[in-house]
């Protein structure tokens, strides 16, 4: 009973490891999630794509640097930076820059 117990916990315990390709697409999908809820643009004239991404993973966070492409619907377009904190969850993004 103790080691079925003990094994039950540990299993409870352990977060699932996220692969490379897996911690890219939550990193882009929050920063995108955040860019469109709280762009002061309307979402339905202005793009944001993110095209690439450097990331550093901390402790209880990741520093992230993000190319991004912004689109205006009357085809004027610009490419550049943007850094930002994301919660090891994902669920919190506090842009930098």
């Amino acid at each position: 009973m103790l080691i079925l117990t003990m094994l039950l916990s540990g299993l409870l315990c352990c977060k699932r490891q996220l692969s490379k390709e897996e911690t890219v697409r939550e990193l882009k999908t929050a920063m995108q999630k955040y860019l469109m809820t709280t762009s002061k643009f309307d979402s339905t004239k202005i793009k944001f794509d993110i095209e690439d991404i450097n990331y550093f993973e901390d402790a209880q966070k990741y520093n992230c640097e993000f190319k991004v492409r912004m689109r205006l619907k009357n085809s004027i377009d610009t490419t550049g930076t943007m850094a930002a904190t994301i919660s090891k969850d994902f669920s919190t993004v506090k842009r930098r820059y």
